[in-house]
Order: C-alpha cells, then structure tokens, then sequence
C-alpha cells in the first residue's frame, strides 16, 4: 500500500492530480479522506495504521509541507523506516527546487525524485510509482521476463498462442508502442478468458484496461507505460500457474 504525505494546502494543487492517476491502475493507496473521520484518534491513523502498514511513501515536499507539523511528524516515521529498509520512498518537490530543499530533508535527493509545479502533469509520476509497486510484486514470483516465458512454456500446447503472441511482441520495432501495447492486451485478455482471476488483485491487470484504452484513443504512451503491460502479462501468468503469492 502506498502512504500519502503532504500538506492539506496542496490537496487540491496535486495531491489529488496524483490519486486520480494511481487510481487508474487500482493501486492500492492510504489516504486521510478515504481513511479517516471525525473522532478517529489522529496519530493511531496516521502512523500506526497508516504509515506503519504501508510498504511505500509517496512524500509530496512542498513550502507548505515545510511548514506543516504533522506532515513533518510522517516525514520522520517514513524517515525511519526508509533507513532500515522497511519503506520504499517516492519523492515530489512541488513548488519548490531540489537545490532550495533545508538541510534536514536532503537525504530526499539521495533517491529519484520528480519536480513538479500546477503547470506540470502528475502523471509521469505516478507511472513510476506503479512501475516500481509491479516490479516489487513480479519478484516474489518465479518467472521474471518474457524470455524466461517462452523458454519454460514453449513446448507446452497450451501456452503455444500466448508465445506466439509474445514472439511477435519481441519482434515488433520497440518505438511502436501502440502496436506493442495491442498484443499485449491481445494476449491478457486471452489469459483473463481462460482463468479464474477473482482473487488476484485488481492492480496486477487493471494497467492492461487502462493503457489499452489510451491505445484506441491514440493517446502518446511511453517506455514505461510499456513496461505496465509487460509486468501485468508476466503477474497474470505467475499467479494463474503458481497461484497468488501474498
């Protein structure tokens, strides 16, 4: 799960640009206005339930969150955590440079950050937030590559349109992302009809739906939108054959 930190004054400016995004692709996110009501105790949420339970910190740093004490009080739990390996952290200045950043969040710019303004669409930034959560989740299972595919089940008849399909991926000029991303979708959907999905989570295949759609709408797709598709094919497959690892 992934934990939001930020000030409640840049809610409107990208906090929520930036769910709206992660939505698309069914990430599953902490956020105070899902999570959180009006007699709830604050710090129990906030840090036990919230930045204790997530694996991921998406840390929006901003002027206003400079300012913010509680935002700060999350920094220093993600802080933590992050140090002992225990958080993966996402860094955004918003509104503010890597070089304006005080000193006691330069530990910040050690990682990948992204800068953004109003002007800026989040959306960059959140395809890597979901490359990284379905990067961590393919390596719980056995079969990390396409290559690694086509070589375990290339005899097996049941897998025979699958790898044809995958074979003409790898064959396909890698700048053509829009073809690229139709077999793909060609392919997961195949799955989808064959198996039982209902208890694999929504976040392994939802990117398929959602970047097919750019696809018909010709709408630019990237290197790393491609890379969604990849990594939902490989997901699928790993949890249809190996079952769900948790």
């Amino acid at each position: 799960m992934v934990f939001f930190c930020f000030s409640s004054k840049d809610r409107q400016a990208i906090v929520e640009s930036l769910l709206y995004h992660l939505d698309d692709y069914c990430i599953p996110v902490w956020y105070d206005r899902r999570t959180m009501l009006m007699s709830d105790q604050r710090n129990y949420k906030n840090f036990v339930e919230g930045v204790g339970s997530c694996r991921y910190a998406v840390i929006i740093l901003s002027p206003n969150c400079i300012a913010s004490k509680c935002a700060n009080e999350e920094i220093e739990l993600i802080k933590e955590k992050y140090e002992k390996g225990d958080m993966i952290v996402f860094p955004i200045f918003f509104n503010i440079s890597a070089e304006d950043i005080p000193e006691n969040y330069q530990w910040m710019r050690k990682l990948v950050y992204k800068e953004l303004t109003p002007s800026i669409d989040s959306v960059a930034a959140a395809i890597h937030v979901v490359c990284k959560v379905l990067l961590d989740e393919l390596d719980k299972y056995p079969i990390k590559t396409l290559n690694e595919y086509i070589a375990t089940y290339e005899k097996i008849p049941l897998h025979t349109y699958p790898i044809i399909i995958i074979q003409s991926y790898l064959t396909t000029y890698k700048g053509n992302y829009n073809a690229r991303i139709s077999l793909l979708y060609s392919i997961c959907k195949y799955i989808i009809s064959l198996y039982d999905i209902s208890n694999i989570p929504q976040y392994y295949y939802q990117g398929i739906n959602h970047l097919f759609s750019q696809t018909k709408l010709s709408l630019p797709v990237e290197n790393r939108e491609l890379l969604i598709m990849e990594r939902s094919f490989l997901l699928l497959i790993n949890s249809v054959m190996f079952g769900v690892v948790l």
